[in-house]
Formats: structure tokens, sequence, C-alpha cells
């Protein structure tokens, strides 16, 4: 009985080994600026409305494109290495879905993919992007919501109210 007491005091004293994440923020972001040496960007606006401007630029399926950066970054720490985000984003419209190099999807209302994190502890930025396109007033308000799991448990959670432009002509 005492060795299974002791066996039970090792298990809850024994510390976490579960993936930690701080200082999580998501919104704008700027991609042409760095806050640290050898950065490669950051949240320069947290927030979760964003109006969808031409003043960015970026490659979809091959073409150059005006767009509006959001995205998000933490910090983390007790990762095992070459850990997976499993990340799921939900939209409240049916979009394309696609990268720098080809449309993977199109009219999805869902997507799912895996961020990997380098090392056991560090910082990690998710740059993401959406191309200008100006709309009728009834899709002028895209809504994505997003979270990302560890192991089957939301480490995090994120949610994007896109504002387009509207065409009132």
């Amino acid at each position: 009985m005492r060795f299974l007491l002791a066996l039970l005091l090792l298990l809850v004293c024994h510390p976490s080994s579960a993936i930690e994440i701080s200082n999580f923020k998501s919104g704008l972001a700027c991609t042409n600026t760095t806050r640290t040496e050898g950065g490669e960007g950051w949240i320069c606006q947290q927030t979760e409305d964003v109006l969808v401007t031409d003043q960015g630029s970026c490659i979809w399926n091959g073409i150059t494109k005006p767009c509006t950066w959001i995205g998000f970054e933490f910090d983390y720490k007790n990762a095992k290495k070459k850990t997976k985000l499993q990340c799921v984003e939900t939209s409240s419209e049916p979009s394309d879905i696609g990268n720098p190099n080809e449309v993977i999807g199109k009219g999805s209302t869902s997507q799912n993919y895996e961020l990997e994190l380098d090392g056991e502890s560090g910082h990690f930025f998710n740059p993401q992007y959406f191309i200008f396109k100006v709309g009728s007033k009834d899709k002028a308000l895209l809504v994505e919501e997003g979270s990302c799991k560890v192991d089957g448990a939301i480490i995090f959670e994120f949610k994007f109210k896109m504002h387009f432009p509207v065409d009132d002509k």
C-alpha cells in the first residue's frame, strides 16, 4: 500500500511535459518589418476585425495579387521534437483555398492543416493572407474561426471577421 501511495505521489509531483503556449496574438500581420534580428514578421495589430485592402502584395496560384496579411504568433515551451499542430479553420462563406503555388480547394468552408514547431521551445509566426476583392453588400463580411490542437487538446483558438469593400454601383 505504501508503495502504491509513493508511486501516486511521484506521478502527481512529476512536472507536466505538455506544451505550453504564451503571448498568443492574432490579427494584422506586418510582413516587411521585424521586431527582432532574424525575425520573419509579426502581429502588429491584434484584432478580430480586419478591413481587407489592396495595400499588401501576395503570390496566389503563381500570380502576384493585392491582399491583406493576417495571422497569429506565440511563444512555446515543453514541446516534443517535431511537434505538429493539427489546425482546422471554418469559414462563414465558401472560399477558394490555396497558396503561392496552387489552388488547393474551390468553394470550401473548412480546411485542415498541420504546422510543425521547430525545437522544444521558441517563437512561432504563421502569416496568412486574403486576396483583395470588391463584393456585394451580402458578401461583405467573411468570418473565419480556427483552432489548433496537440495530442487532441486545443492549445489555442482564433477568429477573424474579414470586412471586404462593397461596390456601391
